[in-house]
């Protein structure tokens, strides 16, 4: 590859945008030091460095190599290593730079050889480092902790100073009509008092400076001369130490001055390897290897200077203008030789895309060799290309005295003798800059050789006969730039099996030339130009209608698919139940069997206990017990138990116990809330049956309950046994309720304790029952339980 055609696929200017995202100098010549086709070799190294930097890098993580670049003055072969403190501090930032990233590299994972390699290149400036950075402040001053020395000087010369100004004090509180009120000050390195110049004599002493209106005189008393004396010598002391050790410190890096030398050659590598992997970031590219494919493929390829991702950054490296309408406009590229074709010609309307197509195909394959990420979707490759030969735009040469035309037939003849089976051709505009016929009497033998050699060949062209060739030769094919037919306008879309139409008296015409002209022009073709314009534009017509139908039957099948996968998941399902139904009955059967044998056993446990108790059960405790050993409902706990028979709430029903009509609104566990009246009974379900008839919505309605003789507030079981006892205070509490009764008192005595324990038991459950409690002494005490009733 020459460096022209570098040029013509702008692979110059996307390498200055790459080494904008470089830290140093070193690092951009790297980047833009690659005007020829690295070996395979080469490519396949470059590439695997990006992937693994890539791979260690976190997102937004970057090496720190800024400041290497002020170093590298004194790394010259003819520039000595500084003595300045800022300048060592310098070189003391580009050891720091050094182990820093060395430690990285060498810590990295084993798999990532290659940096790793690149870390045992860096020189090891740990020691350098530690030994160096308590000498160095960075203020750029020698701290006090440099070395012994330094710090006794220095502690020497602020006793001094302080001392000195101490003695200042004590003279110019001694002479207040002789100084002025401005404390001790320094002159000529010499610390002194400001004097009134008129009192001046009044002073004895040695006379330093004086101001600029001459009305202050700065006066050293002779009190004090050997003090600055001392000062002085103090202060040559602290020089010749800070000297010592800044020369030891320039030392140390002049001893290592040729690791740095390499040190610096290194991380300009590494920072060229770092702006490829943040120029691929920025614009989301794909890293290929080179050669990892036989055929050329490019997914959603988009050329970097057309790129609205990197606009802004175009604008500030290369400087060109808000080009923003045109960014917005590129369409991504879809490219493949088709079948086994190696020679794909490119044909279509002026101004359609087809350079941008040749430029875009040549950009990426050149950003793979250097391994820099491309902006593609996945499933693109990049076969290997021995040579790569690019022809677009003027080979006009006014020194060589080369025509257009002359040079294109140059550099063909060069590219004829240089072309293999391992070539990759581009060029642009074939046949044109002479005579028609023969222009593409030439194209069609230039495309024929090429083909015959094996070389990968796009090309474009405006001729229709050279097109007409391609259809029909061996291991040719066309594509063709698509036009937009009701705007007008291309639409960067290349299309592959047929050639495009020019479209030149379209173009002409909507640039204004007279339809008079154009008229004229399109008798002058003659007819079969003309009907080879009519047989492509029908073909056009064809593919349009053809890609449509194809859109309906791409969605038609996805939907009969997409059907036949929910069919198919159902059909899953009903096997997998049909399958289970078995098992699940065989569960079921178990549970009920399990429930059958829990209750019974539930209820044989509640008659052997009433036998212990020698209790007897009353006819209302014998049917509760019977109707829960007979209930194998699967209702889970707390469901609502289902209502006997055809009851359901909101019916009429009649309450067997009481002879009373209510309307039930509610039926759980195996009790009823019956609304009789304004009251809400808890009745067992097993006491209500459904009225005659349902009750009647009216806007008032009075519910008459026919009850016994009103209950009295008491009611005495002394005597009674316990179920006699348990029957009657179950009846009663119902009566009670019923008859609006506010409290009620049970008196059961202290006896044995068994109807105590009986009220309790009942009252506790009863669903009437609001509270309860044994009243005060004068009332019966313990030996008697008073009850509220619901409300």
């Amino acid at each position: 590859m020459v460096s022209s055609t570098a040029t013509e696929l702008d692979f110059d200017t996307v390498l200055k945008l790459i080494a904008a995202h470089a830290r140093t100098r070193v690092g951009r010549f790297f980047v833009t030091d690659a005007p020829t086709l690295p070996d395979r070799q080469q490519a396949l190294e470059q590439a695997a460095l990006t992937r693994e930097l890539a791979d260690m890098l976190d997102d937004g993580e970057r090496l720190p190599l800024a400041g290497i670049d002020e170093a590298v003055q004194w790394l010259e072969p003819e520039a000595a290593i500084p003595i300045d403190p800022a300048d060592l501090l310098v070189l003391l930032g580009l050891a720091r730079r050094t182990a820093s990233i060395r430690r990285k590299l060498v810590a990295a994972p084993d798999e990532l050889t290659r940096l790793k390699a690149m870390g045992q290149e860096l020189p090891d400036t740990e020691e350098l480092v530690a030994w160096a950075a308590p000498r160095l402040g960075r203020d750029g001053r020698v701290p006090d902790d440099a070395s012994p020395e330094l710090k006794r000087a220095r502690r020497t010369i602020t006793r001094i100073r302080q001392n000195l100004v101490a003695e200042l004090e004590v003279i110019r509180r001694r002479h207040p009509g002789v100084t002025t009120d401005a404390p001790p000050t320094l002159r000529r390195d010499r610390y002194c008092l400001p004097v009134k110049a008129s009192a001046r004599a009044q002073l004895p002493g040695l006379v330093l400076d004086s101001s600029g209106t001459g009305v202050t005189s700065f006066v050293e008393p002779f009190g004090v001369v050997e003090l600055n004396n001392d000062l002085t010598e103090a202060a040559a002391e602290e020089r010749r130490e800070v000297h010592r050790i800044l020369s030891e410190v320039a030392a140390a890096f002049g001893a290592i001055k040729s690791d740095l030398v390499d040190a610096i050659q290194t991380l300009g590598r590494i920072d060229a390897v770092q702006a490829r992997v943040l120029f691929g970031r920025r614009i989301d590219g794909l890293l290929l290897e080179p050669g990892c494919g036989a055929s050329l493929v490019l997914n959603q390829a988009r050329h970097p200077l057309l790129d609205q991702r990197l606009q802004a950054l175009r604008h500030e490296i290369l400087e060109e203008g808000n080009r923003t309408g045109r960014a917005q406009s590129v369409v991504p590229l879809n490219f493949e030789f088709p079948g086994n074709t190696t020679t794909l010609l490119i044909s279509g309307p002026n101004a359609g895309g087809k350079t941008i197509v040749l430029k875009t195909i040549g950009l990426m394959v050149l950003m793979c060799y250097h391994g820099i990420p491309i902006p593609v979707a996945p499933g693109s490759t990049v076969p290997w290309f021995d040579h790569v030969w690019c022809r677009i735009g003027d080979d006009q040469d006014v020194s060589a005295d080369l025509s257009t035309f002359s040079g294109a037939m140059a550099t063909t003849a060069q590219l004829l003798k240089e072309a293999g089976p391992a070539s990759l051709v581009i060029y642009d505009e074939l046949g044109s800059g002479t005579d028609p016929l023969e222009g593409a009497a030439l194209g069609c033998a230039v495309l024929e050789a090429l083909t015959d050699r094996g070389c990968r060949t796009v090309a474009t062209t405006h001729l229709a006969s050279i097109a007409l060739m391609a259809s029909a030769a061996d291991r040719m094919d066309n594509a063709a730039m698509e036009f937009d037919e009701d705007r007008g306008q291309p639409t960067y879309t290349i299309r592959m099996g047929r050639p495009g139409r020019s479209r030149g008296l379209e173009i002409a015409a909507a640039m204004g030339l007279p339809p008079s002209v154009i008229d004229h022009a399109r008798n002058l073709l003659g007819g079969h130009h003309l009907e080879l314009d009519r047989h492509l534009e029908r073909l056009e017509e064809l593919e349009g209608e053809l890609l449509n139908e194809k859109i309906v039957l791409n969605r038609e099948k996805a939907e009969a698919t997409s059907a036949v996968a929910r069919a198919e998941v159902e059909r899953r399902e009903l096997e997998e139940q049909r399958k289970a139904l078995p098992s699940l009955l065989e569960d079921e059967r178990s549970q009920l069997r399990d429930r059958a044998k829990s209750r019974l056993n539930k209820a044989l446990a509640q008659l052997d206990t009433a036998t212990e108790e020698h209790r007897h059960l009353g006819r209302k405790a014998r049917q509760n017990i019977r109707d829960e050993a007979l209930d194998l409902g699967s209702r889970a706990h707390g469901e609502p138990a289902p209502a006997p028979g055809h009851l359901q709430p909101g019916m009429t029903v009649r309450l067997r116990s009481l002879g009373a009509e209510g309307v039930l609104q509610e039926l759980r566990d195996g009790q009823a809330r019956v609304i009789v009246g304004n009251k809400r009974l808890w009745v067992a379900a097993g006491d209500i049956e459904a009225g005659q008839k349902p009750p009647e919505k009216r806007k008032s309605e009075t519910i008459h309950l026919q009850v016994e003789d009103r209950e009295a507030p008491e009611l005495i079981l002394l005597g009674l046994d316990a179920e006699e006892a348990r029957d009657r205070v179950e009846r009663y509490l119902d009566r009670a309720h019923a008859g609006g009764l506010t409290i009620i008192r049970i008196v059961h005595g202290h006896g044995t304790g068994t109807l105590k324990r009986v009220v309790t038991d009942i009252v506790k459950t009863h669903p009437a029952v609001v509270s309860f409690c044994h009243p005060p002494g004068n009332r019966g005490g313990t030996g008697a339980t008073e009850v509220t009733p619901e409300g």
